[in-house]
C-alpha cells in the first residue's frame, strides 16, 4: 500500500515530539542534579577513552544523525515498513530517556572548539547537545535502528546498484557511531550502551502486535518523568521535607509506569480478555478494587474523558451527531448502541427507548440487557435497574464483555461473542416463555389481559461508539438481521456519523460471524 506524505509526517512529528520532550526533559534534569549533587553524576571514563583522537571534522557525520532520522520517514516504501520505523525509534527514545535518568552520566573531557569552518557547528552543538545523557548513545543507537529499517527499501534488477545503495548506507551509519567518540560527544561505554539497546530494540519491535502498545508504553514513561523530575524540582524548591516530596514523587510516577506498563502487556495479548479478564467488574458492572489497584491511574483518566465525551453528546445531540433510537429486530427485540451508563443519564436513556404504551393497546413489558464493553471504567447499571423500578414490570439484565479501548475486535475469541450473544438469547427466550405462561393463565382465570414483552439490549461503551456498534453489527449479523453484503450500508444509515474502519471490523470476522449459524465458518 502506498504511503501519503500525511502518513509519513505524522510519524516523524510523533517520533520527534517525544525525542525532543524527552532528551531536553532528561538533560535539564541532570544539568540541575549535577549543579546540585555533582556525585550523583556519574563518570563513564575508561583507559581506553584517553587514547581516543579527538577529530574536529567528524562533527559532519555527527550532524547527519538528524538528516537520516527525518529522511528515514520518506524513504521506506510500505506502512509496516513505517511502523516498525517508528517504533523502533519510539522504544530507542524512551528506553534510553528512563536509563538517563536512573543512571545520569557526564562527559568528562575537555574538549577545544575549533577556529576554522567547523567552528559553528560545535557552537551550536555547546548549545542544543550538553555533555549529559550519555550511557547509552541514542546517536549510536540511531545509527543501527535506521541502517536496519531502511535496508530493503532500494529494490533493482542490478545487483551492483542494491550492493552500492548498501554500501552507503553502512558507511553513512558507522560514521555517525563513530563520530560521537571521536568528537568528544561520548565515552566507549556510551557507544557500546548503544549498541546493546538497539539490539534489544530490534528484538522488542520485531514482536511489538501494534501501536497501542508503543502507545501505552510511550505514556508510561512520559508520565513518569514528568512526575519524578517535578518531584525532584519541587523538593529541592522547598525547605522542608524535601526528601520525603522526592520520594513520594517517585513513588507516584513508578505506580503510574507500572499500571501504563500492565495496560501495554494487556493490548500485547493475542487474545487477551476473557480469560485474563484484565479490567474486573462487579455483578452491576462496578469495577473490582483489585482492578482499581492495578489501573488507577487509566481509570481516572477515562473517567475524565467520559465525562467530557458526555458533555460533549448533550451538547451537540441536538444535531443528532449520534442515534439513540432503538432498531427493532422484531416485534419483540430492539437493539441500540450508546456511550456507557451513567448516573445522571439513565432516565434519558428510559425515556429515550421505553415508551408507554397506547390506550386501550395491550400491557407492554420491557426487558432490557445491557451489554457491558466499557472495560476502563465502571458501568452505573444499577442506576438503570433503580430507575426503572419506577416503571411496571421492567426488568434488567447485566453483562460484561471486556474490550480495550480501540483493541480490534477480531482480538477477542469467536466463542467468546458466541458465549454473549447465547447469553442473549438464553435470556429473551426465558422472558418469552414467562410471558407466554402469564397471559395463558390470565385467560384460564378469564381476566382476558394479554400482556406484550418487548426485549431491549443495549451495547455500549465508554464515550464513543465504535464498540457498541462494532459488537452490535456482530450480533445482528449472528442473528441474520444484517449480512456481509449490507452491514456497513445498514452502518451508514443508523450512525452517520460513525468511523468503523476495517482494521477495528475487519471484512474475515465479518464473514465468519456471518456464516456461524450456517456452519460454514
Amino acid at each position: 500500500m502506498l504511503l501519503n506524505l500525511s502518513t509519513r509526517f505524522r510519524h516523524l512529528g510523533l517520533a520527534l515530539a517525544i525525542f525532543y520532550l524527552l532528551y531536553n526533559l532528561t538533560t535539564v534534569y541532570s544539568v540541575s542534579l549535577y549543579k546540585l549533587y555533582p556525585s550523583k553524576v556519574h563518570n563513564l571514563t575508561t583507559p581506553f577513552d584517553s587514547v581516543i583522537p579527538f577529530i574536529p571534522a567528524m562533527i559532519v557525520p555527527y550532524s547527519w544523525s538528524l538528516v537520516l532520522f527525518v529522511v528515514s520517514f520518506f524513504l521506506v516504501r510500505t506502512s509496516i515498513q513505517l511502523s516498525l520505523l517508528t517504533y523502533r525509534l519510539i522504544l530507542a527514545t524512551i528506553f534510553a530517556c528512563l536509563i538517563f535518568y536512573f543512571y545520569p552520566a557526564r562527559f568528562s573531557f575537555s574538549r577545544s572548539i575549533p577556529d576554522d569552518w567547523m567552528q559553528f557547528g560545535y557552537q551550536f552543538l555547546q548549545l542544543v547537545d550538553k555533555p549529559f545523557n550519555q550511557l547509552p548513545s541514542l546517536h549510536v543507537s540511531y545509527a543501527i535502528l535506521l541502517g536496519v529499517s531502511l535496508w530493503d527499501v532500494v529494490e533493482s534488477k542490478k545487483r551492483w546498484i542494491l550492493m552500492l545503495y548498501r554500501l552507503l548506507l553502512v558507511s553513512i551509519c558507522t560514521s555517525i557511531a563513530f563520530s560521537t567518540v571521536l568528537t568528544y560527544q561520548h565515552h566507549l561505554l556510551d557507544m557500546f550502551g548503544g549498541v546493546v539497546l538497539a539490539a534489544l530494540v530490534l528484538i522488542l519491535s520485531n514482536r511489538i502486535r501494534n501501536a497501542l502498545v508503543i502507545k501505552h508504553l510511550t505514556l508510561g514513561v512520559i508520565g513518569f518523568l514528568l512526575i519524578a523530575i517535578a518531584g525532584f524540582y519541587l523538593a529541592n524548591m522547598s525547605m522542608i521535607a524535601s526528601e520525603v516530596v522526592e520520594n513520594l514523587a517517585i513513588i507516584i510516577a513508578s505506580y503510574w509506569l507500572i499500571s501504563f506498563t500492565m495496560l501495554a502487556c494487556a493490548y500485547q495479548q493475542a487474545r487477551p480478555m476473557r480469560d485474563t479478564c484484565w479490567f474486573q467488574k462487579s455483578s452491576n458492572g462496578r469495577l473490582t478494587l483489585h482492578t482499581w489497584i492495578k489501573f488507577a491511574p487509566i481509570i481516572i483518566i477515562y473517567n475524565g474523558m467520559s465525562l467530557l465525551g458526555h458533555w460533549y453528546f448533550k451538547v451537540f445531540s441536538k444535531s443528532q451527531k449520534y442515534s439513540l433510537t432503538p432498531y427493532a429486530i422484531n416485534d419483540k427485540v430492539k437493539v441500540v448502541a450508546s456511550p456507557r451508563l451513567t448516573q445522571t443519564g439513565t432516565n434519558t436513556h428510559l425515556k429515550n427507548w421505553v415508551c408507554s404504551p397506547e390506550k386501550n393497546k395491550p400491557l407492554v413489558h420491557y426487558q432490557i440487557i445491557v451489554v457491558d464493553l466499557a472495560a476502563e471504567i465502571s458501568s452505573h447499571t444499577h442506576n438503570l435497574e433503580i430507575a426503572a423500578n419506577g416503571i411496571m414490570n421492567t426488568a434488567v439484565h447485566y453483562l460484561y464483555l471486556p474490550l480495550l479501548d480501540l483493541q480490534p475486535l477480531s482480538d477477542v475469541l469467536l466463542q467468546d461473542y458466541i458465549d454473549l450473544f447465547q447469553q442473549i438469547e438464553a435470556l429473551i427466550q426465558s422472558a418469552e416463555t414467562q410471558a407466554i405462561t402469564a397471559n395463558n393463565e390470565s385467560w384460564v382465570e378469564g381476566s382476558q389481559v394479554k400482556d406484550s414483552l418487548i426485549t431491549l439490549i443495549n451495547f455500549h461503551c465508554v464515550m464513543g461508539l465504535s464498540r457498541s456498534i462494532g459488537v452490535q453489527v456482530l450480533y445482528l449479523l449472528y442473528c441474520g438481521t444484517l449480512t456481509v453484503y449490507n452491514y456497513q450500508s445498514w452502518i451508514e444509515q443508523h450512525y452517520p456519523h460513525a468511523h468503523i474502519k476495517d482494521a477495528y471490523l475487519p471484512q474475515s470476522l465479518v464473514e465468519t460471524m456471518a456464516n456461524y449459524k450456517s456452519g460454514t465458518y
